[in-house]
């Protein structure tokens, strides 16, 4: 395995409980797709695995290692190897520097090529993310945002890393933008077998691109396994309720909305039981004493639901043709 990460636990200053023993890895050549409401601990689990944040508890083994405590000058020579593309790439790029010099950076920080070589380098990594090569001397006001993502993308790849945390990197880009951006990553996994960590709340591209799926509600993992079995058979009422909210592409479905009512739960005075009790239409008392396991299903599919013992816990089917 790429990432093997345990019982990962994140609470920032002031009690927000923010990921709650969070358990999942990730192989060479695999996408595995995060999804879940904003507040869900998503970006936060990006942070922690590429330590960027430091996690209160649990375990992070990368390649083997573990790097879950090691030191900011410890972590350095992993970061080739370990990246992160962010949502925002007006944000994440350093404005006062030209394209070329933001391909180059990385080089210059984790490799011995010299200068010239850099340039060349730079020059290969804009021709394979498609960028074209006049862009290596505008600065990134100049540019498109899909062509800043690509550039993004291409400063993760410069070293040849063997994970990428892709942190929505879609969600602020035209749909026809999305569709190269998407096919950009998986040519470059297919050619790569680089391991993928994709976080989004899109729930057509997490199943677009995605091997394996985790849902999370409350910093909690509710339901995941392969995206094919998970978008279609879904089993916790959560995961239910949020394919349901979803417009698919096909005008001929027609959708069974999953209605919830009542509020999300208070990251900071969570409660003991199962995190979506509150707000679930198949509760049972038992389901707010305690924390529920996961139950394994068929293909590697897992859901923690107290309902799928008794066979009740699955809602009306999300979709129906017309």
């Amino acid at each position: 395995m790429i990432l093997d990460v345990q019982n990962l636990v994140h609470r920032f200053p002031g009690g927000v409980n923010a990921v709650n023993g969070v358990s999942f890895s990730i192989a060479a050549g695999e996408t595995l797709g995060l999804v879940g409401e904003s507040g869900s601990g998503k970006s936060t689990i990006g942070l922690l695995v590429t330590r960027l944040l430091a996690p209160t508890g649990g375990t992070i083994m990368f390649e083997g290692e573990d790097i879950t405590r090691l030191s900011p000058a410890a972590l350095r020579p992993l970061r080739a190897r370990l990246q992160i593309v962010f949502q925002d790439p007006w944000g994440s790029l350093n404005p006062r520097m030209t394209i070329g010099r933001l391909l180059e950076e990385p080089l210059a920080l984790h490799t011995t090529l010299d200068g010239a070589a850099r340039i060349a380098e730079a020059r290969r990594l804009a021709d394979r993310v498609r960028l074209p090569v006049a862009s290596l001397q505008r600065y990134p006001h100049e540019l498109s945002g899909g062509q800043l993502q690509r550039v993004s993308i291409a400063r993760a790849i410069a070293n040849r890393p063997k994970l990428v945390v892709l942190d929505e990197p879609t969600s602020s880009l035209d749909l026809s933008v999305r569709a190269g951006i998407l096919q950009l990553l998986d040519e470059l996994q297919r050619e790569t077998g680089i391991a993928m960590l994709f976080i989004s709340h899109d729930l057509e591209t997490v199943r677009l691109v995605s091997h394996r799926v985790i849902v999370l509600y409350l910093g909690r993992i509710a339901e995941q396994g392969p995206a094919g079995r998970l978008f279609d058979t879904p089993a916790h009422p959560y995961t239910q309720t949020l394919l349901s909210a979803h417009l698919p592409p096909d005008p001929a479905v027609k959708l069974r909305r999953h209605e919830v009512v009542g509020e999300i739960p208070s990251p900071i005075n969570l409660p003991p039981g199962c995190f979506f009790a509150g707000r679930c239409p198949l509760v049972l008392p038992a389901c707010t004493s305690a924390p529920p396991s996961p139950v394994i299903l068929d293909g590697g599919h897992s859901a923690s639901c107290l309902r799928i013992a008794d066979g009740t816990n699955i809602l009306d089917p999300v979709e129906e043709r017309a």
